[in-house]
């Protein structure tokens, strides 16, 4: 294959020098070494070099362990700082590839770059606009070139035959070419070597990129449409029932938002897809920040657990794949939006949604807590919505939230607990010394310790544990940071990969990592205790919260106060709940020789019900090396009295 000038300054790529002839009839030229440095940048972008910075010199005797090269635009070379080297192209092609002689080298340069139809300048930053002309007959003349191997590689991909004829993808010098149409028109197209012996990895057309299949934006359906980076992530899509677009690189997003300002009417709903990693998050949140701004609405999609991108999840796990978009379908359809309902819709508006809510609240039914007497103040159990329990420092508050999981999760909830003080192995100790009692005292100290029972009985108390409750907790006790917002992200993509939405309890609110590190700590806790609501509608769950109580109440009779920076607590919470010794606020109280009684006599108090009971009183007995809580043989109080007889009137 040879490269050849024109008298004129375009370039065009040719098979023989016969072939050309024979299509022109004009003698060319070979386009000389200075023009090939030019394509440098490209060798630089394809081994993840910034052009405007600082990066790691290519000397192989020179252990660069601060960035000390850059690259000159004016000569065409890099050159490095610290050990005084200066390479052009023809020597990084030639030391990449063991090639020692420059003869071998130019001709070795021309072969990886000689024949790209996008122009050097382009790399630059230099405008240049596609030839559509050119693009238009390059399709049509190779489109149906389909041969085997492309059909098997895109096989080993999940996307069949009949897919990538729809798409007129064909095969050319050992790549697979994706054309971009616009309005029906072929603006541009992008190739991907099949093999690891062609280089560069992607060949793309002259001039801007376009976006593949743009022109689901514009076809005015409420059906949403998904966003990806990639095309193959885009026909994965495609292939699940979505309409769906490809940037062709992240880098892309902003030809994306032109776009999407083209599009006549309300902007269709969006899925942001992007791909796993820095650059598909930034994506996501380029286009989560102007979709806003514009009143339009998106939701992310939460990627399988270990999958990259979408074509991998729809390869590996497509059932996971398809409970996500599920869920982010699920999710769009609740967001108002233009083309579905007014910013405040009228009451009536709102009947089949309302009908809907209900039918979903029948499906998830009422939660027990596991404690009867605590269900019937609570008006039968608990509902979607925030509960916060609050009590002093070492007075239970993770065990009863453990063993409240533990009762959900037996019957059948997924409860995903978010444990920012006890390890995983801590927990699951507490749960298995409750498994254990009464019949066998089990202490979780000294099993942590390895003062274990016989392998046998813990193996039993094992099995037992998972049977009942262990297979749908789910313990994220990671040591990175947690915020409202990463918290959330996690939620969301347990929904994706389950199928269905996890009870979420979070231990404790006061050590949540803070959204904002220069707010205050009761400003953080504020939109933390909002954020934590939002969740719990969004996802229609319970969300549970242990805090702290303020020194003050430890050894006083339990109210509102005793939270610690209560404001947003008080006010948004659904359900107040509190612990407290039985004996707080007599004459005499002395929290530590209560704290060593066993059984220890607590009360949980409710102080605020905003669907039921407003207050009311549970004694309970509390087994601390057993880890449970269990009913104490009293009345509740006279506010369960009052639930009793509502429910014998009705």
């Amino acid at each position: 294959m040879y490269l050849y000038r024109k008298n004129s300054c375009d370039t065009i790529t040719i098979n023989t020098q016969k072939e050309f002839s024979k299509k022109k009839g004009k003698a060319m030229e070979p386009i000389p070494k200075e023009e090939l440095k030019k394509h440098l940048p490209l060798w630089l972008k394809e081994h993840g070099c910034s052009l405007n910075k600082n990066f790691r010199c290519f000397n192989p005797e020179h252990e660069d362990k601060h960035p000390s090269m850059h690259y000159f635009p004016q000569t065409e070379t890099v050159h490095c700082f610290a050990c005084g080297v200066t390479y052009d192209i023809f020597h990084l092609v030639g030391q990449e590839e063991h090639i020692p002689d420059f003869p071998s080298q130019l001709k070795r340069v021309q072969e990886r770059y000689g024949f790209s139809q996008r122009e050097p300048s382009s790399f630059l930053g230099e405008k240049k606009e596609a030839d559509e002309q050119s693009v238009s007959l390059f399709v049509k003349q190779h489109r149906t070139n389909q041969p085997p191997e492309l059909l098997e590689w895109f096989s080993t991909r999940g996307i069949p035959e009949q897919a990538v004829k729809d798409a007129h993808i064909f095969f050319f010098e050992g790549r697979a070419i994706f054309p971009i149409s616009h309005h029906g028109t072929w603006v541009s197209w992008c190739g991907r070597a099949l093999q690891d012996g062609v280089a560069p990895r992607y060949r793309n057309s002259a001039g801007k990129m376009g976006i593949w299949g743009v022109d689901a934006l514009f076809e005015q359906s409420e059906q949403p449409v998904a966003v990806c980076e990639g095309i193959l992530d885009a026909m994965s899509l495609q292939l699940c029932g979505w309409k769906a677009v490809a940037l062709c690189g992240a880098g892309n997003t902003g030809r994306l938002i032109q776009e999407l300002q083209n599009v006549p009417g309300s902007l269709p709903p969006l899925l942001l897809a992007g791909d796993n990693d820095e650059a598909g998050r930034e994506m996501c949140r380029q286009l989560e920040t102007w979709v806003h701004k514009q009143g339009g609405v998106c939701v992310r999609l939460m990627l399988p657990d270990g999958c990259k991108d979408v074509n991998e999840a729809w390869v590996r796990v497509p059932q996971q794949l398809q409970a996500a978009l599920s869920a982010a379908r699920q999710e769009l359809a609740l967001l108002p939006h233009e083309g579905k309902t007014d910013a405040c819709p009228s009451m009536a508006a709102l009947s089949e949604d309302f009908l809907s809510y209900l039918s979903r609240c029948q499906q998830m039914g009422v939660l027990s807590s596991g404690l009867a007497e605590l269900d019937e103040l609570l008006g039968g159990g608990m509902f979607p919505g925030l509960y916060v329990l609050g009590a002093p420092s070492s007075l239970g508050k993770t065990t009863l939230l453990l063993q409240m999981a533990d009762e959900i999760a037996a019957s059948g909830r997924d409860v995903l607990f978010f444990s920012l003080e006890m390890s995983r192995w801590e927990l699951l100790a507490k749960s298995l010394c409750r498994t254990a009692a009464p019949q066998t005292t089990l202490c979780a100290r000294q099993l942590l310790r390895g003062e274990i029972p016989p392998s046998s009985q813990l193996k039993r108390l094992l099995e037992a544990y998972n049977r009942r409750s262990g297979e749908r907790i789910f313990i994220s006790a990671e040591q990175e940071a947690l915020t409202p917002e990463t918290l959330r992200e996690k939620a969301l993509r347990h929904r994706a990969q389950r199928g269905r939405s996890p009870v979420v309890v979070v231990d404790y609110l006061q050590i949540l990592a803070p959204s904002d590190a220069r707010s205050s700590d009761k400003q953080n806790v504020d939109r933390a205790v909002v954020a934590l609501k939002a969740l719990s509608r969004e996802l229609e769950i319970p969300v549970l919260v242990a805090s702290s109580f303020n020194r003050e109440a430890y050894t006083k009779e339990v109210s509102m106060e005793a939270f610690k920076e209560s404001g947003a607590v008080e006010y948004a919470a659904d359900v107040l709940l509190a612990l407290q010794m039985s004996a707080a606020g007599e004459k005499d109280f002395d929290l530590n020789r209560e704290k060593m009684a066993n059984p220890r006599r607590v009360d949980i108090v409710l102080l605020k019900n905003r669907s039921g009971v407003p207050y009311g009183k549970v004694p309970l007995l509390y087994y601390s090396a057993e880890n449970r809580f269990i009913a104490a043989k009293e009345p509740v109080s006279p506010a369960r009295q009052s639930v009793r007889r509502i429910g014998r009137k009705q």
